[in-house]
Parts: C-alpha cells; sequence; structure tokens
C-alpha cells in the first residue's frame, strides 16, 4: 500500500473543506457512517461546514498531531479487527457520535438530514462500534454531556455564539450568489442548528430516549450485548461526558476486588481524552479514534469539482496506546537516570499538569506557550533541569494536588525568563510566513493580505498609543503612585511585550495593580481547579476563570500566598434551562422554552447585554478562523438565575418541560431471559416499533454531583507490563534515543515538530542467508513491533541470493547483477521509512541500522475453525511481506491465548439449543433455523423457515442493461475535435489565476472511471484472471509493517523496472452527448484548446479575457451542475451494476418479498442437517477467519448474485442480498443490496435506498445463486458494432449544432434553472412518466449492448443447488420459470404484441419465483411499447417496466401480514400519522445539458433506462446531483399496480386513484423537523 493511500486513509473522499490558506493545519474527520443519505440538496455554491459546528476540532487537534509527530509508535492503523486487543470496558463519549451522526462534516451546511436518518445513523454507528469492532467482555458505558461546570460555559457559548455567526455569513454569500431571478430558494433556510446538542433541549432528550430504546432492542436480539453490562448517562444527569466516564472508572478502580490487569478502550476524537486516560494510571488502556487527515490545506483545490472515491473497503479506525505512550514519557524524562529515583506515575501526572499551561477547554493558553513555538520542548527541557536538583519523590503535583507552590514558582521562572526571545522569534516567524502566503494567494487568485508598509503603519499606531498612555501614566508615578511587580519601562523606540500584551488585549495599565493581581489570583486558581477536576472531580461548579486571555508566566509570583488566600465552594449544577440561557446565541431562541426566549431578544430583559447580535473576533496572531478569540460577555450565573426566576417561573412551563428541566439519574441495563416487559416505542413516526419481551432489565444509580475519590499515582498490584494484545517498545532491544527533527512523515507531509528516535540495538555482522535458511524457514516469529503479531517464515535472503523451501528441501536462488542493486535499494528504502515513516500514523521514529538479512514472512490471519469438529488451526496468509531481520522477535513475551490452536469441540457447544443457524449446503441452502438439540455424533436437530428457492432475477437484471463504448479517436472524430483537446477535456483542465481545473474529470490519471460514462479498455487476460476463483482466495486481510499493501518500497521498484502500461480510454454516448453540451455552452474555451491543446496551464485572461478569472468561476459552476459531478470514481478494478439496474433489483426483491409474505410460503420443517452444513450466528470471533470455499459456490462473485448474511458487520443474520457490485479482489469487498431495511445499511453513495446497501466482505456472504445459473442466461450478441454507434453520433452531433441557441442554459425555463438541470421535449415527456427524480444511467463495463436472445433454463441433466424440488409439493419459482421456457419454444407462428407482454409478464413472474394466481406480478400493459421494441422475455419486460408506470392499475386483494420491525415513516414530531398515500415526485429531468438529451443508441434497450414508480426505491434514495425536495419530510410510498406499496412486511394496501394525481405542483416552504436556525425575514 502506498503512502498515498495511508495518506488518505482516513478521509472521506468527499468531503468538502473550508477554505483556509496554504498553511492551514485544518484536520478532517470521518464522523459518519458510509453512505448516509441527505434529503434536501439543491445546486448552489458549496459551503463546508465550519469549524465551529465540529466542537472537538480547536486545540486539541493540534495538541494530538503534535503527540502523534513527537511519539510516533502510539498510534495504531486497524486494517483488521484481528489487530485489535480485547478489551473488558469500552467507553463512548457520546456528543462526538451525536455531532458525526446529525451533521457530518462532510456534507454542506445547508444539507439536512431527516431525523430518522439521524437516529439510525446513531444506532448504526454505536453497533458498529460495540458490536462490530471493540467487542467488549463486561460493560460499556455511555455518557452524553449534561450540564456543564459553569468553568466550561465559557468555551461552549464561544463555540455555540461562532457556530451562529459562520451560519450567518454563509447564508449571506449564499443570498449574494442566487440567481438574480430568485429561482434558487434559499439554501440555507432551515438548516440544521447543531447548537440543539445541548442539555435540556428537545432534540437532544428525543435522541436519549432513542439510545436507551436501542440498548434494549440490542440486549434481546444481540448475543454479544447479553453478556454485557450497559450503563447509560444521559444529558439529565449533570457533567461532561469523558468526566462522567472518569468518575466510573474512579469508583470501579477503588472497589474492593478490582482485577489487575483490566483492560480499557475509550472512544472519541477529543485529545483532552489521552490525558484523562494518563491519570486513571491503568496501563492496558487504548483510545479508539477515526483516522484524521491533516493535509486538507496543503492538497486541496477549491477551484476544481470535488472528487468522489468509490468506497471499495471498510473504513479504517485506529488506535491510540497509551501503553506505548507511558512508556515513551519514562524515555522523555527518565531516559538513562536512576530508576530508583524516578516514578513514572509521578511523571505521567507532572505531564498532564504541564499540558495545563499550553490551554484547554477552561483557561487559555499563556502568551508564550504556543504548540507551534516549540511550547512543549520548552516545558520539558525545563522539567528536566529542575527536577534533577528537587531530589528523590519530590515532583510539581500529587494525586490532583499542587504540595509545594515556591517549587512551582521556581519552575515557571524559568519558562517565563524566555519571554522576550519567543516574542521576538515569533515576530520574524510571521514575516517569513506573511511571503509565503502572498505568494499562495497569488497561485489561487485570492485576494492578497495587507502589504508589508500598511502592516508597518499598523503597527506604529498601536506603538504610538502605547507610548502615549506610558507617558501619560508615567506622570502619576512620580507623584507616587505604584506600579505592578514585574513591569519596567523601556524606550519610546523599543516594543515593550508585556506591557503592550497587557495594555492591547486586557486594557490594563502598569498601574492597575488590582487588576493584574485578580488575573494571576484567577489564572492559579484554574490551574488547581483544572488539576482537581481530572482526578477527583468537580470542587466547584461554579468557578471560571473571567477572562478571555491569560496573564504572562513571569508574572505569576509569590504562589505560597496566592495559594493560601483561595478557597472553593462546592455549589450546584445549574439546571438545564439555566445553561441552554448562558451559552446559546439569540439565533438558537427556538431551543429554549418559549417563555424564555424574552430574555434574549426583548430590549427589557435585564440580561439583554449576553445577547450580541455581533461581537469581535480577535485573530490574536493566528492564521486560521477557527483560532480567533470570541470576545463575548461573560454570563453573571446569579444575574441570569434571578431573571428566569422573576420571568419564567416554573409554573409556567408545561409538564415535558419540566422534565427537561430537572436532573435525571443513571441506568444500568442487563439481560434477563425472565423479564417479559414491553418496551415502546421511543418514536413510532419513525418507524420504531415496542419491544415486545424485552428480556432485559434495569436498575438505576444514584449521582451525586460531589466526588469524594481520586486517582492514585500508582499500579494496582499485579499488574503485568506486557500484556496479551497490548503492545511494547521494550520487546525489542533499544540501544539509544535522541529527539531531532528526522521530517518524519506520519500524516502524509514531513512533520515541523521534533521527534523520538528510537535506534535499536546495532547487530554484529551475520552469517549469509543460506546459513540462516535453515534455523528460520518455516519457524514462526513475531512481527509489527511494538505491537508483535504472529507470521511464519518462508525466505530468507540477503544481498546475493534468496533461499526458501520448494518441495520440502530449501532451494536457493542466487541473485544477478541487477537483482543485487534492487536488493540493495529495497533495503534503504526500508531504512528511511522505519525512520521517516511511511505516511500513515504509527510508522516512522526507528532508526534499524544496516540490513544484512531480510526474511519474507506470512502473517498469521487468524485462527481457522473446522465445520466438521469445531478444532481451530492458526491460518497464515498468502501475500508475503518483507521484513529486516533486526525487526521480528523469536518469541512473544506475553502469547495472546486467542491465538493458541485447540482441539475438537462437542456438538452440545458448538450448537447449544436455541442458537440460530443458516443451512450452508443442500436444497435449504440459505434458510435460518433454530437449534432443537443434537441427535447423532455429527447431526443436529433444526427447525428450518424454508424459503422457496430463488430463480436467478439477480443476473437477469445484470445482464439486461448494457452500454456501448467507443474510442477516444472515435469519439474525438464525431466531435469534429482534436483528440488531444477531447483528452484534455475529459480529464484535468488547468487555468490560472486560482488553478481553475476546468475538465470534466471523467479520467483519473489513477484509473479512475465514471459509471456510465467511461471506462479503462481491459486486457483479456487480465479480465479473465479476475474472473477467476483463485484471485478471490488470495487476498489477505491482516496486513503488517512490511506487506506490499503497506509499503510503497516494492511497488516503486517493480514499477520502475517494468515499462508502464499504456492506458486506454473508452467512452459511452453519453460521455461524448456531455463534451458536446460543455462545447455549446463554452465554445470561446474549446476554440483556444484547439490552437495550443498542449499547455499544462492556460492563462484564463488570454482565454476569456480581461474578466477571465470571472469567467473560469462561471464555467465551474456550470461543471458543478452536471451529472458527473457528484458521482463517485471507481477504480478500474471495480465492476458494478448501473444505478437503474441496482433499482431494479431493488425492486424486485421487495415484490418477491411482499409476494412470498402474502403467500405463506415460508413454512417450518425440523431437519436433521450434519454439523458441517450449519453455521452459527456470532460464531466466527475477531480473530477468526471464514473462507469463502468452505461455504460458497467455487466461483468468484457475479454482479447479481443473491447472497445470504453469515457475519459481514452490521447486517441482519441470515439476511438476503443481490450483489450490485464487485471491487478488487485484494481487497474481497462486494456490494449487496439487501432484500430489506436495516439499521447498519447505507445508499451506498447513492446507489440504492437508503439503510438498504452494505459493503461486505465476500467471505462473510453465503452464496445462494445456484451454481449453473449464469449459464441458463445468454449472453448477449451484439447486433451492430462501434462503426453504427459512431454513424449515429455523428449524425445527432450535427443536428444538435444547428439547435444551440434554443437548448443553451441560457434559454433554460426559471424552474430547470434553479435545479441547475437542462430541459429537451424528449427528456420533459420521459420525466412526465415519472414520479421519482432519476438520472441518466449506465451499464457496467462488460460488453456493448446488442440483440438479446431469450434467456433459456439450465440443462435438464444438471445438478442445481437449491432449486431441485425433491420432497416437495409446492412449486417453486425455477420450476415455473422453466416451463414458461419450454412453452416459449414451441412457438412456431409469430403472435400479437399484447400476447407477447402477456407472455412476458408470466415469465417475469417467473423471473422473480411469483405464482401467476398471486397477483403480485406486473399488471399487463394496456398500450404499445412506448420505444417500439418487441417485449417477449421476462428481462425485456423487467427492463420496460423501468421506463413507464402502470397507466390503469388493478386491485388486488391481500391478506393482512404482521407489524414490520422497521417502518420507516416518517411524520413531524407531534402530528398525527398520515394516511397511508401515494406521493408524487414532481418532474425532474435525467440529464443535465440539452445535447445529452437523446435516445441511447441501442436497438433493442430501452430509451431512457430509468425506473418508473413501481421499480423505483424510495425517495431516501440518494443521487448523485438530485434529491427530494425540501417539503418532502416524510417518507415516501412507492405505488405497485394500484396498491400502495406495503412497509417492511405489510402487505399492499388499496390507492385511491385520485389520491395518486397531485393537487398542485406549488412548492411550500418546509417544516422543520429537526432545529434549525431562525432567520428572521422583513415582511
Amino acid at each position: 500500500m502506498n503512502a498515498q493511500r495511508w495518506a488518505g486513509a482516513g478521509r472521506r473522499p468527499h468531503a468538502s473543506q473550508p477554505a483556509h490558506g496554504r498553511g492551514s493545519s485544518w484536520p478532517h474527520i470521518r464522523t459518519t457512517p458510509l453512505g448516509r443519505s441527505i434529503v434536501k440538496r439543491r445546486s448552489r455554491p458549496q459551503r463546508s461546514r465550519p469549524l465551529s459546528h465540529f466542537p472537538c476540532l480547536y486545540l486539541p487537534m493540534q495538541f494530538y498531531r503534535w503527540l502523534s509527530e513527537r511519539y510516533p509508535k502510539i498510534n495504531q492503523v486497524i486494517t483488521n479487527e484481528a489487530l485489535l486487543p480485547e478489551f473488558d470496558h469500552l467507553y463512548l463519549d457520546m456528543n462526538g457520535i451525536i455531532h458525526g451522526c446529525t451533521h457530518p462534516n462532510h456534507l454542506d451546511v445547508s444539507d439536512v438530514l431527516t431525523e430518522r436518518d439521524m437516529v439510525l445513523g446513531i444506532m448504526h454507528y454505536l453497533d458498529r462500534i460495540i458490536t462490530q469492532i471493540v467487542k467488549p467482555k463486561v460493560s460499556v458505558f455511555m455518557a452524553i454531556d449534561g450540564v456543564a461546570p459553569r468553568a466550561k460555559l465559557n468555551q461552549q457559548r464561544s463555540r455555540r455564539f461562532r457556530s451562529a455567526k459562520d451560519l450567518a455569513e454563509a447564508t449571506k454569500e449564499a443570498q449574494r450568489l442566487r440567481p438574480i431571478d430568485g429561482a434558487d430558494p434559499d439554501p440555507y433556510a432551515g438548516a440544521f442548528d447543531s447548537n440543539c446538542i445541548t442539555p435540556g433541549t428537545e432534540f437532544l432528550l428525543r435522541i436519549s430516549n432513542c439510545i436507551r430504546y436501542f440498548i434494549r432492542k440490542k440486549i434481546k436480539e444481540d448475543p454479544l450485548w447479553r453478556n454485557l453490562s450497559v450503563i447509560f448517562s444521559g444529558p439529565e444527569v449533570p457533567g461532561e461526558g469523558e468526566h462522567k466516564i472518569m468518575q466510573h472508572i474512579r469508583d470501579m478502580r477503588n472497589q474492593l476486588g478490582y482485577r489487575p490487569n483490566t483492560r480499557h478502550c475509550m472512544y472519541g476524537q477529543d485529545a483532552d481524552l489521552i490525558m484523562l486516560g494518563l491519570v486513571s494510571h491503568e496501563p492496558h488502556f487504548t483510545l479508539l479514534r477515526e483516522i484524521i487527515d491533516f493535509s486538507g490545506g496543503f492538497g486541496r483545490n477549491d477551484n476544481a469539482l470535488k472528487e468522489v472515491k468509490k468506497f471499495t473497503k471498510q473504513s479504517d479506525f485506529q488506535l491510540l496506546h497509551l501503553s506505548i505512550l507511558r512508556e515513551y514519557l519514562e524515555i522523555e524524562f527518565a531516559y538513562q537516570h536512576d530508576q530508583s529515583t524516578y516514578d513514572l506515575e509521578r511523571i505521567i501526572d507532572d505531564f498532564v499538569f504541564m499540558t495545563f499551561l499550553v490551554g484547554n477547554d477552561f483557561l487559555p493558553h499563556m502568551p508564550t506557550l504556543d504548540i507551534g513555538d516549540g511550547a512543549f520542548t520548552l516545558l520539558f527541557d525545563t522539567y528536566r533541569e529542575q527536577r534533577a536538583r528537587w531530589g528523590n519523590g519530590q515532583y510539581l503535583t500529587d494525586s490532583g494536588e499542587i504540595p509545594n507552590p515556591a517549587r512551582l514558582e521556581a519552575f515557571l521562572k524559568v519558562i517565563g525568563a524566555a519571554e522576550t526571545e519567543i516574542f521576538e522569534e515569533r515576530a520574524k516567524n510571521e514575516v517569513v510566513m506573511r511571503k509565503k502566503q502572498r505568494r499562495w494567494d497569488k497561485r489561487d487568485g485570492k485576494s492578497s493580505m495587507p502589504s508589508d508598509l500598511e502592516i508597518a503603519e499598523v503597527e506604529a499606531s498601536k506603538q504610538s498609543d502605547y507610548n502615549a498612555m506610558v507617558r501619560s501614566m508615567m506622570a502619576d508615578v512620580s507623584s507616587g503612585t505604584q506600579v505592578v511587580e514585574g513591569w519596567k519601562q523601556v524606550g519610546e523606540s523599543e516594543k515593550d511585550h508585556k506591557g503592550r500584551y497587557y495594555y492591547e488585549k486586557l486594557q490594563l495599565k502598569p498601574v492597575d495593580i488590582a487588576g493584574h493581581l485578580a488575573l494571576r489570583k484567577s489564572y492559579i486558581e484554574g490551574l488547581i481547579w483544572c488539576l482537581a477536576y481530572y482526578y477527583r472531580g468537580c470542587i466547584s461548579w461554579g468557578w471560571f476563570f473571567p477572562y478571555h486571555y491569560g496573564p504572562m508566566i513571569s508574572d505569576l509570583t509569590n504562589l505560597p500566598a496566592v495559594f493560601q488566600s483561595i478557597r472553593f465552594e462546592i455549589g450546584q449544577p445549574l439546571k438545564p434551562f439555566e445553561q441552554l440561557m448562558g451559552c446559546l446565541p439569540p439565533a438558537s431562541s427556538a431551543l429554549v422554552p418559549r417563555i424564555y426566549r424574552q430574555l434574549m431578544s426583548s430590549p427589557e430583559s435585564p440580561i439583554k447585554q449576553y445577547y450580541p447580535n455581533s461581537f469581535v473576533v480577535d485573530m490574536n496572531g493566528k492564521r486560521n478562523p477557527w483560532e480567533g478569540v470570541n470576545i463575548l460577555p461573560f454570563i453573571d450565573a446569579n444575574r441570569l438565575k434571578d431573571a428566569i426566576k422573576d420571568n419564567c417561573p416554573d409554573r409556567l412551563l408545561t409538564a415535558e418541560e419540566r422534565n427537561r428541566n430537572r436532573v435525571g439519574q443513571v441506568f444500568c441495563y442487563s439481560y434477563d431471559e425472565a423479564c417479559n416487559d414491553t418496551i415502546p416505542s421511543c418514536n413510532r413516526d419513525i418507524g420504531l416499533p415496542n419491544i415486545e419481551k424485552c428480556h432485559s432489565r434495569v436498575i438505576t444509580i444514584d449521582n451525586s454531583s460531589e466526588s469524594t475519590v481520586s486517582f492514585s499515582p500508582e499500579l494496582i498490584p499485579g499488574t503485568k507490563i506486557p500484556y496479551p494484545g497490548f503492545p511494547s517498545l521494550n520487546v525489542l532491544p533499544i540501544e539509544r534515543v535522541e529527539l531531532r527533527n528526522a521530517g518524519l512523515n506520519c500524516f502524509g507531509f514531513a512533520s515541523k515538530y521534533p521527534n523520538t528516535i528510537l535506534t535499536m540495538h546495532t547487530l554484529p555482522q551475520l552469517p549469509s542467508a543460506e546459513q540462516l535458511a535453515a534455523n528460520l524457514i518455516g519457524k514462526s516469529i513475531y512481527v509489527n513491533w511494538p505491537m508483535m503479531h504472529e507470521a511464519k517464515v518462508v525466505a530468507v535472503t540477503d544481498s546475493k541470493s534468496e533461499v526458501r523451501m520448494v518441495k520440502k528441501k530449501l532451494k536457493t536462488r542466487r541473485h544477478g547483477l541487477q537483482e543485487v542493486e534492487r536488493w540493495n535499494a529495497i533495503s534503504e528504502k526500508m531504512v528511511e521509512q522505519y525512520l521517516a515513516g511511511a505516511g500513515y500514523p504509527g510508522s516512522g521514529g526507528v532508526q534499524i541500522g544496516d540490513v544484512q538479512i531480510r526474511l519474507k514472512i506470512l502473517p498469521l490471519q487468524g485462527m481457522k475453525a473446522s465445520p466438521l469438529d469445531g478444532s481451530s488451526k492458526k491460518l497464515f496468509g498468502k501475500e508475503e511481506a518483507d521484513l529486516p531481520l533486526q525487526m521480528a522477535l523469536a518469541s512473544s513475551p506475553a502469547p495472546d491465548p486467542r491465538f493458541i490452536e485447540r482441539g475438537p469441540k462437542s456438538l452440545k457447544d458448538r450448537f447449544p439449543s436455541k442458537c440460530k443457524v443458516v443451512l450452508t449446503k443442500g436444497k435449504y441452502r440459505g434458510c435460518i433455523g433454530t437449534v432443537l438439540s443434537t441427535l447423532d455424533k455429527d447431526k443436529v436437530g433444526v427447525k428450518v423457515s424454508v424459503i422457496p428457492p430463488e430463480p436467478p432475477f439477480g443476473l437477469a437484471i445484470a445482464r439486461s442493461v448494457g452500454e456501448s463504448y467507443i474510442s477516444s479517436g472515435d469519439a474525438a472524430r464525431v466531435l469534429k475535435m482534436n483528440p488531444k483537446v477531447f483528452g484534455r477535456v475529459t480529464g484535468n483542465l488547468f487555468f490560472s489565476p486560482g488553478k481553475y481545473d476546468l475538465g470534466l474529470n471523467l479520467k483519473y490519471r489513477d484509473r479512475r472511471y465514471v459509471l456510465g460514462y467511461t471506462r479503462i479498455k481491459q486486457d483479456p487476460n487480465e479480465a479473465k484472471k479476475k474472473k477467476t476463483s483463485n484471485a478471490w482466495s488470495a487476498g489477505d486481510t491482516v496486513l503488517v509493517v512490511g506487506s506490499k499493501r503497506m509499503s510503497a518500497s516494492d511497488e516503486d521498484f517493480d514499477s520502475a523496472g517494468e515499462e508502464k502500461k499504456r492506458t486506454i480510454w473508452e467512452f459511452t454516448p453519453k460521455a461524448v452527448r456531455l463534451v458536446a453540451a460543455y462545447k455549446n455552452a463554452f465554445p470561446h474555451l474549446f476554440a483556444a484548446l484547439a490552437r495550443d491543446p498542449d499547455e499544462r496551464f492556460y492563462d484564463a485572461k488570454k482565454v476569456f479575457g480581461p474578466k477571465g478569472e470571472e469567467t473560469c468561476a462561471r464555467v465551474l459552476q456550470w461543471l458543478k451542475a452536471t451529472e458527473t459531478a457528484a458521482m463517485p470514481r471507481l477504480p478500474d478494478k471495480t465492476e458494478a451494476m448501473p444505478v437503474a439496474a441496482v433499482h431494479a433489483v431493488q425492486r424486485a426483491a421487495d415484490v418477491r418479498s411482499a409476494s412470498v409474505r402474502k403467500d405463506g410460503v415460508v413454512k417450518e420443517s425440523n431437519v436433521k442437517i450434519p454439523a458441517a452444513a450449519l453455521y452459527r450466528e456470532s460464531s466466527t470471533a475477531a480473530t477468526d477467519v471464514l473462507l469463502a470455499s468452505e461455504n460458497s459456490v467455487s466461483a468468484p462473485p457475479e454482479l447479481g448474485d443473491r447472497v445470504a448474511n453469515l457475519c459481514a458487520s452490521g447486517v441482519p443474520f441470515g439476511a438476503r442480498g443481490t450483489v450490485v457490485a464487485i471491487h478488487d479482489p485484494s481487497e474481497g469487498c462486494v456490494e449487496v443490496v439487501m432484500d430489506e431495511e436495516f439499521i447498519g445499511g447505507s445508499t451506498l453513495q447513492g446507489s440504492c435506498a437508503n439503510f438498504r446497501g452494505k459493503l461486505c466482505v465476500w467471505n462473510h456472504l453465503l452464496k445462494i445463486s445456484a451454481a449453473d445459473s449464469a449459464r441458463s442466461l445468454d449472453v448477449p450478441q451484439s447486433s451492430s458494432g462501434n462503426k453504427a454507434v459512431v454513424e449515429k453520433l455523428q449524425h445527432e452531433v450535427q443536428m444538435r449544432s444547428t439547435t444551440v441557441s434554443a437548448t443553451s442554459p441560457a434559454t433554460q425555463t426559471k424552474q430547470d434553472v434553479g435545479k441547475g438541470r437542462s430541459v429537451t421535449p424528449l427528456a420533459k415527456k420521459a420525466w412526465e412518466s415519472t414520479s421519482l427524480p432519476t438520472r441518466a444511467t449506465s451499464a457496467p463495463k462488460s460488453g456493448r449492448q446488442g440483440e438479446w436472445k431469450q434467456a433459456l433454463g439450465p440443462p435438464e441433466d444438471s445438478t442445481i443447488i437449491g432449486f431441485t424440488d425433491i420432497g416437495r409439493t409446492a412449486k417453486n419459482g425455477f420450476v415455473e420459470w422453466k416451463k414458461m421456457i419450454s412453452s416459449r419454444a414451441t412457438r412456431q407462428q409469430p403472435v400479437a404484441s399484447a400476447k407477447k407482454n402477456s407472455k412476458a409478464s408470466q415469465g417475469l413472474k417467473s423471473l422473480l419465483g411469483i405464482s401467476a394466481q398471486n397477483g403480485h406480478g406486473p399488471a399487463q400493459s394496456h398500450e404499445a411499447n412506448p420505444v417500439g421494441q418487441p417485449v417477449d422475455n421476462a428481462a425485456d419486460l423487467l427492463m420496460n417496466m423501468m421506463i413507464k408506470d402502470s397507466q390503469q392499475p388493478s386491485p388486488v386483494a391481500s391478506a393482512p401480514a404482521p407489524h414490520p420491525g422497521f417502518n420507516f415513516t416518517y411524520v413531524k414530531d407531534g402530528d398525527a400519522p398520515p394516511q397511508q398515500k401515494h406521493h408524487t415526485m414532481p418532474s425532474q429531468p435525467m440529464m443535465n445539458h440539452p445535447a445529452m438529451m437523446q435516445p441511447q443508441y441501442f436497438p433493442h434497450a430501452p430509451t431512457q433506462q430509468v425506473a418508473p414508480t413501481m421499480m423505483q426505491p424510495h425517495q431516501f434514495v440518494g443521487t448523485y446531483g438530485h434529491s427530494t425536495p425540501s417539503n418532502s419530510r416524510h417518507s415516501p410510498t412507492p405505488q405497485l399496480n394500484g396498491h400502495e406499496w406495503p412497509r417492511m412486511g405489510e402487505p399492499p394496501k388499496p390507492i385511491n386513484s385520485q389520491e395518486a394525481i397531485p393537487k398542485s405542483t406549488q412548492k411550500k416552504k418546509p417544516v422543520p423537523i429537526v432545529p434549525s436556525v431562525i432567520v428572521k425575514t422583513k415582511k
């Protein structure tokens, strides 16, 4: 895996980021499950969410980056759960999850998720972390922020006011960029107000209730949760979430019988969690985090289309090991010292205390202590020097207290002595930075920052004002007025850094002694309060630091006397509504009760001054907007309480409001099979039913706002280090340590901070590879230091030879001259990457010395359980990793018991009674059953829910959609364009200034393509190789350091030694039409390209004239309105169905599922099954390996394959679905559209309905398609080659060129301009036939569309798994399908069209496995085929259903069905559920520009491959450029032959024909379903 991939591994490829400068250190975080749908999206200038929307992205991110670069090995990227340690307790700081799932960072500010999407997104995220990743053994603790101490209110208030300010600015900018005709409505109206995620709001209470509901649901349904104690502390419990977690850990640790070596895992992005984990003094403590990408400010181009990459594997997480950080701190402060005089636990406490001086959530950082200025280096150097003088047992802190103030004063005095030097060095750096910024601004076409002359004038003015103040003050001093201690007068030409700082920032003069002393005392109070807060909990709910800036370090003097004057009162936390009033801005007044709002807005309000409509942001020398200081008035808590008491008494509140304003309790949930209570739905309106027989109980835990227990700086007796599963630096010998700037690259770019470099023990001169091979090959070693993972040696190499085992004999292969050079070059590359990093977290920081011997190893993939007897053996991988000998360990000092081979298990242990199983073989393959008992030695009695065998409808649909491709040369000839120009336009096309990319981005150098528009012409041999099953059994899932996919070293040299293969691109007619539309819209651009097609950068002013940059911006807006702009870019190794085919698969599954439920064809049968033919639910642990070859047909996945889930993460056990995309076999993943919605589902980046799609590992699925299903469907025969397509395209382009003016964007209707799409009569007619906005679709890369033969049945003598009808009396779908095929074969004469359609309808029913009598197949057509093509087979009818609606629905009787598990109908909170009725969507075009609105050039394919109402998914389907209208707040109900489509298991219901006709197409203003900012408008 190359460095570029790892640098962006944690980055959502389509993430929009704020427009910071090149020098920005903006971090990007994945904070949402993949593929969440957006229900409101308009064509508009994109503006990403401000940083103030994401509380975790302030100073802590800078601290995390510094920590990761100084101590590189603390991080570990998790590519597979087998690399995770085992944990006892999991702690979840819920606010980060709630923020990420309600307003993800990748969404534009104006994009709004429905509350249904938010709630289910949170549930999915929790399920992924708890059930799929961590899998704790004992408990889970979830904590949502409650009312915080008053000290935190300042920061909360600043964030929320800044959030409202940023949104107001975004709205103002959007208004400025709106079209003149006002066709595009305000894109920010009803935007989600993230301030609603505050204790006391109705929204957060609903979220809290839904989480409690989810806990009960999972305990009932998930076996893993039944063994857990789940503790939930909601927003009604006072305290910050992370500190409520720490209080829980303190209480556990102080209980009798607390076990040493308890393993803890905490999830959260806030770097403050690192400090909290350290103060617990638990060595086996790990943080689970999203991968952060800090390179956004360096590689982003704001003047280009956002690059949307297709997800081809599950996203990775990373671990931050506090066990490694503890060892680094020991190296940092006690290296080469007498260990008996140093206590690591006390050093850790002092380290945490020193971080407070650089700033945290409660105190501003000291003026001269900034991370970027080397603050920690100064602090640590001073600490090491001072610590040696203090004596044994003497430290700065002790158990959360500062025992010796004089020692602290002496420590701070040394640091304060460097203040003047720091200020002067900072001024020099700012000059250099300004020069760089001006160059970047000039390159990017941005308005430049002030000139040096202007900056000098401002500085001179400030100096003059200060000098005038000093002259005036000195007159008073001469008369006896005293000045504050520490101030000295300097000459007027000199800069008094300290005096200027106090005067300009705090308005304090040197004679304001009382003000200076109050500031210093408040800061010392803050240090004491913070230290106690971390170790003991809150010691004062009412204390806060009442300044925006801190004092100078050198002024913190006379500390013993200051300490004696400090007292704290514990007090009581604010009430939820009091905190709301204390932190919310006026723009969020809708979040407080109605009677409270007057206090924010009324001029007569006694606290009106606390709610300014505007405020100053002091950048304070920072470059990034989010680093500025918001100058807001501090809330007086007593005045606030008095105002509420006088104006808003509790008696005026509703009962629900009084409930939100109270203090709640902590709940503890556990499994109890005897409990049969019914848990009411938390929100029935979003489809969450009651939980019948919950099988769980809950107890309440008393909550106290005062803590009496403190963390002790000591380990629990019996603690073992290292411990199994947890890493340690000390398992390999370290020779020396040095701190230097090695340019370490662990985030995609070289570090600017010093790095701790560990030099490994130097090896003596070693024997040759031939001499060492016999003792190494075949042996197990431990690699991946410091994590230590087992691997098997398969070869030993040196610069002269390679030795490996061949047929049980050692075979030596001598290296030639070129191989010797290559071996040495790779070894040098390894040394460099171990030292400087490979671009991903956890790499670098190690000096390994010269490489004499390298080992070729196979990493342990996990344990392989035998399906016959349950025994387990180690399974090693197939991808060799290359490792220097000195980085291998012969034996593990702490073997992991999970990787120990075990003998056979008894049948009762493997299949206990009442457990769920899936049958993996035989005629019941894919059916779910419940174990009754074990019968014989190898047989199990199972009650099986028998589902009729399925015909290959997925394969039929996949093969019914094709696309024609032509070469780039033919495409250029069609457009009468220079092939070079065509190549530039379809790729990247850069203009300066501004670095505008005006290319269509349909092809990329890294071989990514756009589905339905482009593809790479494949080598037939490579395509054949990909289709083999061997390719799908070769990819390893566990990768270690040295694996090719984790290191660029081998790949770099492999590519250097081979001639680069030429990439040949091919294009569809849609791509040609898009280029034609582009050319028609901007002919001057293409004329300029034709004159000079080889320019790398074009000058915008030379091409477009004086206003060239404005024209570039207009062209870019045009490009953003195209359909392809937001479509995912697929790797060339990905094969995928077009969106239209995915919709058809989804709808076909709906039809079949409804029919199966209606007819009651699912029967239960008691059978005896061999144990080898069963898979038990949850039997695959994180360290277990499941191979597809064990259960699936011995063939690779194919588009349209039907599958059942065995252990795919987040998918219900046994759920069925259809494969709609196949990715690189080395990644081993496929995309599946499941038959029914589930919490863990997604839209697959807009391909299917939300909560239906899932990216799954192929090995975790059971293929239930018949072995020879593919052979029963004929491959299409092309009836016309590329020549015919080219000729027709030439004719079309020639005809369209004469009507450019009639179809240009300038002549679009107002409605179409607002939508950003173009219109033609043909397209308009197509729109009117459907009620769902769709887009043009395309086909996979396999073959051209041609004449299709009738699908044929399988050979009569073949054995088809899953389709036999032996022992059954009921007919199944496959038999009906065969009958239909046979009857067609007997026809000798042509028949009428209606009769053909009747036959086709019957065939389609057979294709879906539906009997002709049940009435759930599509109604027979009442009109001729609209495109004039014959419809005489099931596949053709299925595609025809995708382009036309049923015009005369006929009622069908239906039987009632049980209530579904999920009914996702949504209504606004407080409203009654609506009556079931059909929702008709307003017409929208499928294409983007006039020249694209033409029929497909397929002789026997539909004109527009779009799904009609009866074949369409719900309106929650995400699309690549469309969305549902803003007023579509309810889940739509597609129509099925005059019947309303059932919701999750319900039968169809008749629809009044009049209800299907929309009464009005006029849009109504959307009613917010989630809290939004109130935007006032003039009447």
